[in-house]
This record gives C-alpha cells, sequence and structure tokens, in this order.
C-alpha cells in the first residue's frame, strides 16, 4: 500500500512536470517561421508542405529550393530534401492531412515529443542516481529556456532525441535485467534513432560501458549491426540523388576551429556558459561531475564524456549552430541536478546545511533567468518583412509559379512565399528564366540586382518594404550597357 501511493505521488510529480513543460512550449506556437534558426526550420517545415501539395512520399522528401546546397556544388532543380529520413515530417503529416497546412503543427508535435523525452530521463536517471535526482533533471529539462525554445521549433532534433533516449533506457534495460520486451523495443528505436541522425553514435558510448559492465559484447554487436542496418540502405538510397544532400563536410572542422580558444570559448563561454546553463548553472554542473557516483556505475558519465566527444568531432558545427547543442541538454539537465542534490543533501565539506540549502535553490534559480534573458531574443521575428511580402506573392501567384528570392541563401523568405524556386541567384536571371521557368521575383531589399530587375521587367506590386515584379513581363531589352549585377 505504502509503495502504491508512492508511486502514485511519483507519477502525478512527473506528470505536473509535463504539464509546465508543454505549457512553456506553446508560448508563441503560432509564430510564423522566420524567428531563429529559420533557414534551418524552413526546410524542415516545406518537406511536410509538400507532402500534401505534391503526394506522400517519404522516399523522395522535396522542400522548397531548387539552388542547390551539396558538397558537389550542382544544382538541384527537383527539390531533393535528402538529410534524415523524415520521420519527423511523417509524424506531423496527419496534422496537416486533418487540420490543413499551419506552422503551429510542427512546433505542436515537437513539443509533444519533447515531453516524452522528459518521461525517458526521469526514468534513466532514476535507475542510476534516485527519484529525487530524477525528478530536478526532468524539471531541468522540461523548463531550461535554450531547451523550451529549441523543443518547439520545426526542427527534427527534438523527435531524435526522443528516440535517443528511448533507445538508451530500453538497451540499458535489456542488458541489466535481459528481458525481452525490453530487447524488442530496443530494437525498435535503435533505427529509428539512427535513421533520424547519425549522432545517435554519440548516446551509444554509455551503452557499450553497460555492455563491458554486463560481458554481452556478441550479443550486442549483432544487435548493433541489424539495428543500424536502415540507416545503411538510407545511405545507399539518398547517395543515388547528391544533389540533394546538403554540404556536411565542413561540420567537423571546415574553418580549422577544434580546439583553438575559439572553440572553447563558444562552446564553455557562450553556449554551455551563457546559452544554456548559466553561469551559475555551469556551477551545479561541474559540482554534479566530479561528484563519485555512489552506486560505483559510471553510465551517466560515459554519457556526458561521449556528448563531449560530439563536441570535438563537429566542432565546426557547434560552433555555428546553437541547435547542434541541444543533444547537450539532456544530460545538462542531470548533472546541475547532481550538483543541486549534493548541496540540498549537505556535505561535510560544506557549509551548515541551511545555508548550502539556499545556495543551492539560489543558484538554480540564477541559471533558468540568466538562460530566459539570453534565449528570449530568439523567439523574435528577425524580419517580419519577409512573411508579409510573401504572404502577398502567395495570394497574387499561380500555385505553379516559380519564385527568385534572394534573401543570401536563406531559405526563410523563398518558404513564406509557398511556392518553389530560388533562394540565391547561382545563374544570371536570364538564364533561370529560360532554363527553369522562373516567372517571379520578389525581394525586400532594394539593391543592384532588384534595380536591374524593376529596369527590365514591369512590377505587380512595389513599396518602400518590398517588391514583386513579373518576369513575363518584359519592359525592356537586355543590352551590354546595362549588365545584370
Amino acid at each position: 500500500m505504502i509503495i502504491t501511493k508512492f508511486f502514485k505521488r511519483e507519477l502525478i510529480g512527473l506528470f505536473l512536470i509535463l504539464i509546465l513543460g508543454l505549457f512553456l512550449r506553446i508560448w508563441k506556437i503560432d509564430s510564423p517561421i522566420a524567428d531563429w534558426h529559420s533557414w534551418r526550420q524552413a526546410d524542415t517545415a516545406a518537406v511536410t508542405r509538400n507532402f500534401i501539395k505534391e503526394g506522400f512520399n517519404p522516399l523522395i522528401p522535396r522542400y522548397d529550393d531548387m539552388s542547390g546546397s551539396s558538397d558537389s556544388f550542382v544544382l538541384n532543380p527537383l527539390r531533393y530534401r535528402f538529410v534524415e529520413f523524415p520521420l519527423y515530417n511523417i509524424f506531423v503529416y496527419p496534422f496537416y492531412l486533418f487540420f490543413g497546412i499551419d506552422d503551429k503543427y510542427h512546433r505542436l508535435v515537437s513539443a509533444l515529443f519533447s515531453m516524452g523525452t522528459c518521461v525517458f530521463l526521469y526514468f534513466l536517471v532514476r535507475k542510476y542516481s534516485g527519484r529525487f535526482v530524477a525528478f530536478i533533471s526532468s524539471l531541468t529539462f522540461a523548463i531550461l529556456p535554450f531547451n523550451v525554445f529549441f523543443s518547439r521549433t520545426t526542427l527534427p532534433e527534438p523527435t531524435f532525441i526522443f528516440f535517443a533516449l528511448g533507445m538508451m533506457y530500453f538497451v540499458s534495460e535489456w542488458l541489466e535485467k535481459k528481458k525481452q520486451k525490453f530487447f524488442l523495443l530496443g530494437f525498435l528505436f535503435t533505427p529509428l534513432a539512427f535513421l533520424m541522425k547519425p549522432w545517435a553514435f554519440f548516446f551509444y558510448l554509455p551503452l557499450l560501458y553497460l555492455v563491458i559492465k554486463e560481458k554481452r559484447l556478441l550479443k550486442f554487436l549483432i544487435f548493433s549491426i541489424i539495428a543500424i542496418l536502415p540507416f545503411v540502405l538510407w545511405r545507399l538510397w539518398i547517395l543515388q540523388h547528391p544533389e540533394g544532400i546538403p554540404a556536411s563536410s565542413w561540420l567537423m572542422n571546415g574553418d580549422g576551429i577544434r580546439f583553438r580558444p575559439a572553440f572553447w570559448w563558444w562552446i564553455v563561454s557562450e553556449r554551455m556558459g551563457r546559452e544554456i546553463l548559466g553561469a551559475t548553472g555551469m556551477v551545479l554542473f561541474f559540482l554534479g561531475l566530479i561528484l563519485k557516483p555512489k552506486n560505483g556505475n559510471y553510465f551517466l558519465h560515459f554519457w556526458v564524456l561521449s556528448i563531449f566527444l560530439y563536441f570535438i568531432v563537429f566542432a565546426t558545427g557547434n560552433v555555428r549552430h546553437n541547435y547542434y547543442q541541444v543533444l547537450f541538454v539532456p544530460v545538462a539537465s542531470i548533472f546541475l541536478a547532481l550538483g543541486l542534490s549534493a548541496l540540498i543533501k549537505g556535505e561535510s565539506l560544506f557549509v551548515p546545511r541551511i545555508f548550502a540549502i539556499l545556495t543551492a535553490i539560489f543558484l538554480y534559480v540564477l541559471a533558468i533567468f540568466f538562460g530566459y534573458k539570453q534565449v528570449i531574443e530568439f523567439y523574435k521575428i528577425n524580419n517580419p518583412v519577409i512573411v508579409e511580402a510573401g504572404k502577398r506573392l502567395d495570394k497574387i501567384a499561380p500555385i505553379d509559379a516559380i519564385v527568385l528570392a534572394p534573401y543570401n541563401g536563406d531559405t526563410a523568405f523563398l518558404y513564406q512565399t509557398n511556392r518553389s524556386g530560388w533562394a540565391f541567384v547561382p545563374t544570371s536571371t536570364k538564364d533561370l528564366i529560360a532554363d527553369y521557368g522562373v516567372n517571379y521575383y520578389v525581394s525586400t531589399n532594394y539593391d543592384d540586382k532588384t534595380n536591374w530587375v524593376l529596369r527590365h521587367f514591369y512590377a505587380i506590386e512595389q513599396n518602400p518594404r518590398f517588391v514583386i515584379v513579373d518576369l513575363t513581363k518584359l519592359k525592356k531589352d537586355f543590352d551590354n550597357n546595362d549588365r545584370e549585377p
């Protein structure tokens, strides 16, 4: 009876965390995809939208951009988008199918998967560090401002983290308890995690630690080979269309920043110390990191080591894009919770317990506050005019129009037009018209390119904020004296 009551209280506490976390994530859920990292969000959202517009085919995902961004620098007129298997888009697709195309459904699905991650995180941590640390870990994951923002974006990361932690939980249960049901669930989550991101490998190191500890290397090796096979098949499939594979080799160390002082400054000071944990959260995190696990199991320490290896391997990617550090958030929440727990429980080397508890609470609250002050800027619409101009073109242009929407290669502007086309000008406008049927030009910038287009073609709409030009209506013939910029 006592155990049942405690279990019910435990579930109620976890349920309250999930409600709080979901409530935080639905704030501005209807924002247009024009906030922080909108270019990556737009590319992801376009795939789901095109499932509705062009037919559901997850083996041939397409987005809006024809420009091409592959390592081979070839154009992509068929708009292939071969990155992760579009599992995230598959989960959003039913919402689009039954309720209509709306960006908020992408954000909602991300938020729901993030709450699922909270559950896996709780039970993983409870296994190795007890209920109190598990509770604080899940709470931190649910309310950490950095994670709140990125787990309601139109990115595949929240879904990937869900499957990665599910993989860790079920496989660890199988390795330790040797039950068939955990094997089957682990066998389900592992291929899905790898299909979404090959970075699932960086969640494997703590599992390898358990494999060696439990002496189950051969079985785990066979399990891994079979489970990772769908990922291998997916990679072989997409290699047939290199024009649809975004450039990625630069992510590892494309600018030579790895291990340089700037690398440590960006990762430790800017990302971990300002955006994710805040200065005071870093104190709790490192305190938790240096504590020896009382049960002698270093599963969590191998996990954090694995994520630091991820930072090092993909050095340039982690420096340039802060959403790459979403992988760090679960383990950051754990070790912050461990540090907080150590202060609250008190140690002989600390000041009297009442002061330690007050210090722990003070550091924790400041960590959330500092993160909020940094992350609140991410919610802002960087350039509202691209949303306005895109919606205007969507109203006046035919549904099959092909649009030239130059925005420094950022596809967020093109996405707002609800049309396929070009996010930058890889060749002359004349060639794009002749070879690819581009028939509309839209810009929020009156630069030399826009002014040249206006001299040669008739504008449908022109105001101080943006211009929409019909490229099928020639105003002035091309001549050598007025060459295109």
